[in-house]
């Protein structure tokens, strides 16, 4: 019985940083002029607070009927979301630390170049990880320090009721 709390405890560390992969649909972006800014490539939910990273990928070619098309090469400039600090320097990857529970959309910007059968379009996607943020438990000393604090407070007020009797 005494292995109980312990096999608990674990159980409850292991669950709270459950990470869970995900992969966008890869989308189609027109590129005016040869480049994109600020695309909408996904979006996804969060239902607690989390830490997310990830990187988009780009498409190099299109395969329709058995006839494989070769599509312009894609260099990022920005990958993430919109108004978050992002913690990864590189252009095509992402990192954020404790994100909040809700939905985001992951944007994309970057040119086009080379040769393609689409010039002026690409397709684009991404693949990202979450990580869950463990709320901490207060400590039992916390809760004894806050008691012993209600209790001091109790025994002034008390003490100060019993004075102004007196007087």
């Amino acid at each position: 019985m005494k292995f109980k709390p312990a096999v608990l405890a674990l159980a409850a560390t292991l669950l709270s940083g459950a990470a869970m992969a995900t992969t966008v649909e890869p989308t189609f972006v027109s590129a005016a002029g040869g480049s994109f800014t600020d695309a909408v490539i996904g979006t996804f939910t969060l239902d607690q607070a989390s830490n997310v990273s990830g990187s988009v990928i780009a498409a190099t070619s299109v395969s329709w009927n058995g006839l494989e098309l070769p599509l312009q090469s894609v260099s990022f400039s920005f990958a993430g979301i919109s108004g978050k600090t992002d913690l990864d320097a590189s252009a095509n990857g992402f990192s954020y630390a404790n994100l909040a529970a809700g939905t985001y959309q992951l944007l994309a910007s970057g040119t086009l170049s080379g040769l393609g059968a689409l010039n002026g379009a690409a397709i684009v996607g991404a693949q990202f990880s979450t990580t869950l943020v463990a709320t901490p438990a207060p400590e039992p000393a916390t809760y004894a320090l806050m008691l012993a604090g209600i209790g001091a407070l109790g025994f002034l007020a008390r003490r100060r009721n019993g004075n102004s009797r007196n007087q």
